[in-house]
């Protein structure tokens, strides 16, 4: 089971792996199309360490964030100059 962060009213999934995000619309080399829920849309570009996120509702997009992948399965996402650490799930 995915869990979430909550940021500015929305549920974030805290994951480094597109595929976890919901339901894939698209994919395209590196590029991931995901649809979170009825409402958002997750464009998500995966490199080697780092997946560059945007994040739509209804089309329009809300906030765009950066996950930089680490050796154990940690990853760092920055959102609007602010640093969070997830390890352990």
């Amino acid at each position: 089971m995915i869990k979430y962060q909550n940021y500015k009213y929305y549920k974030l999934p805290i994951t480094i792996k597109p595929l976890k995000y919901g339901k894939l619309i698209v994919n395209v080399d590196s590029m991931f199309v995901v649809q979170i829920n009825k409402t958002n849309i997750a464009l998500i570009h995966e490199f080697e360490k780092i997946n560059k996120v945007k994040i739509f509702k209804e089309g329009d997009l809300i906030f765009e964030y950066s996950d930089h992948k680490l050796e154990d399965g940690t990853f760092i996402r920055v959102i609007d100059n602010k640093k969070f650490r997830f390890e352990n799930n």
